[in-house]
Parts: C-alpha cells; structure tokens; sequence
C-alpha cells in the first residue's frame, strides 16, 4: 500500500501517529507518507523509509493557514495514494471534499472531541456550547465519507460501528530496576486540567523531603508556563519541554514512578491514560488520581498507587509516599514493575495491536 498520513494539529513526531501506527505500517512493507508540521530534531526517532512533507501546526486560534496549506499538499497525492489517514477532525472537511481516484479514507479518533472543549484553552467559554454543537454534527456525517478507528472502547458510545485500535505501547524489554540518577517521570501535555498545580506541589515536597527529582516532559500551555519556568528556576522541577516518544520513554525507563494526575474532567473520566500504559510498558510503576480506567489497570496489574482525591493536599501527599515509597524499597518497585509490565504484554501490547491496524488497512484497501 501508497499511505498518506495527514496532521496539522500534532506534533509531527506524535508517539500514536508515527512511532506506533507509521512503524507498523513501513515494518509491513507499505510505503508512507506523512504530511505533518516540522518535528525537529525529533526526526532523528523517525523509523526507516518514512517521507515527510512539512505544513505549518494549527496551533491555539491560528488555524486556518494550516488548513488551508494541507489542503495544497494532499491534493497532490489523490492520483497515487492508496489510503489516506486523518488525525485532526478540522482537516476531515479539509480531505473529504477532494476527489481520491478510489482511495480508502480513514479518520484516526484519538479522544472525544467534544468533551475535550473545556479542556482548550485557546476557545473563549462564551463559543464553546456552539464549537462542541459544531463538532458533534461534524462527526454524525463524517461515516459517508470516512471510515473510522478508534484509540477508545469508550468512543464506541459515539461511533458505534467503528472498529477499535487501542492507544496501546510496544513491548520490547524485559522490566529494569530503578537506575541513576532516582526520578519521578511525567510524560504528557502540561497544563491545568492535566495537573500541573499539583505537578509543581510534588517537586516542591519531594524537594523539601530529599527524594527524588521530578522530570517532566511535554509541551505545556501559555496559561501554565509562568508557573513552570518559576517552578524551574527553584529547582524544584526538571522539565526537558517536548521530545520525540523514544526518547521520552527513556528516561521513563529505570525511574521510580511515573505520574499520571489528570482532572475530572469529561475528557479523561471516560478514557484509559495512555501515559500510565507506556509506564507499565517500560516496567515503571504508576501513580495516578482516581480516574475509572486508570484505578482498573493499577488494580488490576498491582502495579502502582491511585490517590484518594484529584487535586489538593490529600493528592499532593499521596503521590510524595508512593514515591518515597518505591525509591526507599527496590524490592517493590521492582516486584510492581514486573506485574505493569507483565499486565501490558498480555492485554494492551501495539506488538499485537498495531499488526492488526495493519490488517484491517490492508483488508479495507483490498476491498475498496
């Protein structure tokens, strides 16, 4: 197969996008190629074989010159691309409208937009009501055009005929014991819905009690980053900003625990952190708030630490103990390790999860 992978709103090294989906689909022999903003450095993590043509990030209210420069670019490829994957659900219109000589199009659902508008800071509160009206009616045409996969079960309530490719993690390692220097790990966006208050709250307390450092690594929102560059220049937090997932996933190997303390909010209460599931895949215990999916996984693995509450003191302390905890006893960071690594392997492994992505694009071209 000739793939087109298109995103504006991604990073262009996104882990879903081009360390699971692309690697699969080159390590199968297919030919991709991804229409995505300029990663960086960060290509230097690209698997082998992949073509990259750059547009500029749809990034906070500043949209539509990306829009409008994707839409130039993939119409160069209707006459020669087999399968065309969207990222972004505003470049659906953007692709749909084209004529595609025949190819498979397929919208990737990573979350559920519409209840992740609260959560975007860059739309004003007074258009939000109408931005997720918007949204939701965009997604009840979209199966003439599109088919679909979902990151979720959960989005099945929305997508009920979709076919469901789990934001699993590739296991390739045995589980490693906590090394040098001790670290607490947080891999994510940064922002407030995501914890970031309680993040820096950590950092302070692990700072003050001499336990390990607190690294985060991710790309933060305007509204949080004062708080991070104080937080930074204090010493109290080691944030690296953004970096490609290998990369990432490195420095969650070996470290003591990694963070997940996500809010209440709609958008995650409904959805498994793909975070937690890459710790467990590096054999990192996690510690997380009492998100449903998060609390099933940890029990169900025994492989990690839920806090009583979501934000606040309670929180704050619960995190610093398990933390503490783990860094004072190898023998169960180590034993947790085992059981989140173990729990990944048999249930939520893109080794098995991505040659199924894999199969279905195959078998939907083959029959297109």
């Amino acid at each position: 197969m000739n793939v087109l992978v298109v995103t504006c709103a991604h990073r262009g090294d996104d882990a879903r996008i081009v360390h699971r989906e692309i690697r699969s689909l080159l390590e199968a022999g297919h030919t991709v190629t991804l229409v995505a903003p300029d990663p960086g450095e960060a290509r230097r993590n690209d698997p082998p074989g992949l073509e990259r043509v750059v547009v500029p990030r749809a990034i906070d209210r500043r949209r539509l010159g990306a829009w409008w420069a994707t839409r130039r670019v993939v119409r160069r490829f209707a006459p020669v691309v087999d399968a065309v994957i969207v990222h972004d659900p505003e470049l659906l219109p953007v692709v749909g409208i084209g004529r595609w000589h025949g190819a498979v199009l397929v919208w990737d659902v990573h979350e559920d937009f519409v209840a992740s508008v609260p959560d975007r800071s860059w739309i004003p509160g007074v258009v939000r009501p109408v931005v997720r009206r918007v949204v939701s009616l965009g997604q009840q045409v979209v199966h003439r055009r599109f088919r679909l996969i979902l990151a979720e079960d959960s989005y099945r309530a929305t997508f009920p005929k979709a076919q469901v490719v789990p934001n699993s993690s590739w296991v390739d390692d045995d589980p490693v014991p906590a090394d040098y220097p001790p670290r607490a790990v947080y891999v994510g966006r940064l922002s407030r819905g995501r914890g970031v208050s309680t993040l820096v709250a950590v950092g302070e307390e692990l700072s003050r009690r001499g336990g390990p450092g607190l690294v985060l690594v991710g790309p933060a929102d305007a509204d949080v980053l004062p708080m991070l560059d104080d937080a930074v220049a204090r010493g109290v937090v080691d944030w690296r900003g953004p970096l490609a997932n290998p990369e990432a996933m490195a420095l969650v190997r070996g470290a003591v625990a990694g963070l997940s303390l996500l809010g209440n909010h709609p958008n995650y209460v409904h959805s498994r952190p793909t975070k937690i599931v890459e710790y467990l895949a590096q054999g990192t215990p996690a510690i997380s708030t009492p998100l449903p999916l998060a609390v099933e996984m940890i029990e169900t693995s025994g492989a990690g630490v839920v806090t009583r509450e979501w934000f606040g003191p309670d929180a704050v302390s619960d995190v610093v103990d398990a933390v503490l905890a783990y860094e004072s006893s190898p023998a169960l960071r180590a034993d947790h390790g085992q059981r989140g690594w173990n729990y990944v392997r048999e249930s939520l492994s893109w080794n098995a999860d991505g040659a199924r992505f894999v199969a279905l694009l195959e078998d939907w071209c083959a029959r297109q």
